[in-house]
């Protein structure tokens, strides 16, 4: 008898994409001042639809993110992403070839990970993971050593 542990993606995923938004925002923004302080109307204009765009994206991109979970049943791995549309996918243990723990400085701070799954088909990959979450993913799906 299988028993599934249903999990969501934490958090603070949500918030690590709001940073790297945020910071692509600004930077699009000083451009776009600068560009209006010299004179060049037309590319400052592009650059604050750019920056229009960016912060609507720092809005939306989180609800898309907060949206992926996923659930462990027996030897298989359920995972569900999207929010408008939603998709479902199933890795079977025996598919998975092997798997990677990777997060950069920034996602080290937040508390997140990612848990990339290496299968016959392609990549497999469960970004915004609790660190210990995606350790014991690791371990349980990809055979890696308990770390």
């Amino acid at each position: 008898m299988a028993t599934g542990i249903k999990q969501r993606c934490s958090r603070r995923y949500a918030t690590l994409l709001r940073v790297y938004l945020g910071m692509l925002a600004f930077v699009s923004l000083c451009a776009a001042v600068v560009m209006g302080v010299e004179g060049v109307k037309m590319g400052a204009f592009v650059l604050l639809g750019v920056f229009a765009l960016l912060c609507a994206l720092a809005v939306t991109l989180p609800l898309q993110s907060g949206r992926v979970s996923y659930t462990r049943a027996g030897g298989c791995l359920q995972i569900e992403k999207g929010f408008f549309l939603r998709r479902m996918l199933v890795v079977n243990r025996s598919d998975i070839r092997y798997s990677e723990l990777s997060n950069g400085p920034v996602e080290r701070r937040l508390g997140v990970c990612t848990v990339t799954f290496f299968t016959g088909g392609g990549k497999v990959r469960l970004r915004g993971l609790g660190v210990e979450d995606g350790k014991r993913l690791h371990y349980l799906f990809g055979g890696g050593a308990a770390e």
